[in-house]
C-alpha cells in the first residue's frame, strides 16, 4: 500500500484478538485478482485514489461512528486467488 496511509490505519495483530471497550466491526474484502480491492480500501481510508494494486492485501483499521456509537472498523484486504481468500477471511483466528 502507499506510504500516504497514516500509520494509525494499519492494524497491529493484537487488535484482532484483544477485547476493547469500543466494539469492533470486522470487514473482509475479497474478489478477483486486480479487481481494485486495495484501491477501494485505500480510497475509503485516505480519500485518495491509488493506482497500484497491492497483491499482498493488508489489515487496516479506522474508528467510525454509527448512531453516535464509536466502533473500530477492522478491514482485511485479502490478496491471492478468491478460493484462498474465502478460507482466510472465514477463519476467526486469523
Amino acid at each position: 500500500m502507499s506510504s500516504s496511509i497514516s500509520s494509525d490505519s494499519f492494524v497491529n495483530s493484537q487488535e484482532w484478538t484483544i477485547s476493547r471497550s469500543v466494539p469492533d466491526i470486522r470487514l473482509g474484502i475479497v474478489g478477483s485478482l486486480s479487481s481494485g480491492k486495495s484501491a477501494l480500501v485505500h480510497r475509503y481510508l485516505t480519500g485518495s485514489y491509488m493506482q497500484e494494486e497491492s497483491p499482498e492485501g493488508g489489515r487496516f483499521k479506522k474508528e467510525i461512528q454509527i448512531d453516535n456509537q464509536s466502533y473500530l472498523l477492522l478491514i482485511r484486504d485479502e490478496g491471492g486467488p478468491p478460493e484462498i481468500q474465502s478460507r482466510i477471511t472465514t477463519d476467526p483466528d486469523r
